[in-house]
């Protein structure tokens, strides 16, 4: 059975925050929900496109501050509707498919000394990943502290230091049972 994208919505929620061309869009990811979310140029680029043929968003040019224009997009409010309606009325699905668990759970079929140094590599991500997540909710504190979608974006922030946390710790403890 064959899954339905979520670009769209992705892109729509995006937008709901502010106006933005792709390049944008690929960068907000980024700095903001890369931890849990991510979309590559190949899926924002046609998405957009569609988004625009359905009306959902609109690309006008605007001027920035140094008086060059830009393409941007905005959601208009079928758009917004849309993603309301999505919110509300489509199901929570978690993603169920994790390399690092597949490859533990197989483990036997690989080399040991590699399994060690994968683990390793995770491990340093893990950890470069928990500084950006304390570094972006010390940026949240100081410059979006009037926000009023800082709560939510806060206990997303708080999930992801608390299952990074958990992952560093059972990697190690896997670690540790490896024998190399």
């Amino acid at each position: 059975m064959k899954r339905e994208s979520k670009t769209q919505y992705a892109l729509l929620g995006i937008l709901s925050q502010c106006e933005m061309n792709g390049y944008e869009i690929r960068k907000y990811i980024e700095s903001t929900i890369s931890f849990f979310w991510s979309e590559s140029f190949g899926q924002i680029y046609p998405t957009l496109s569609k988004l625009e043929e359905e009306g959902l968003i609109r690309e006008w040019e605007k001027t920035d501050v140094s008086g060059k224009k830009k393409k941007v997009y905005k959601i208009t409010r079928p758009g917004l509707e849309t993603f309301r309606r999505w919110m509300d009325e489509s199901p929570i699905q978690s993603n169920k498919r994790n390399e690092l668990l597949f490859k533990v759970f197989f483990g036997r079929h690989m080399n040991p000394k590699l399994l060690t140094q994968q683990l390793e590599e995770e491990i340093r991500k893990q950890k470069e990943d928990l500084k950006s997540l304390k570094s972006f909710q010390k940026e949240l504190d100081a410059d979006w502290d009037k926000h009023p979608d800082l709560e939510y974006w806060s206990l997303t922030l708080e999930y992801a230091e608390k299952q990074t946390k958990l992952n560093l710790d059972w990697i190690e403890k896997v670690k540790s049972k490896i024998k190399t």
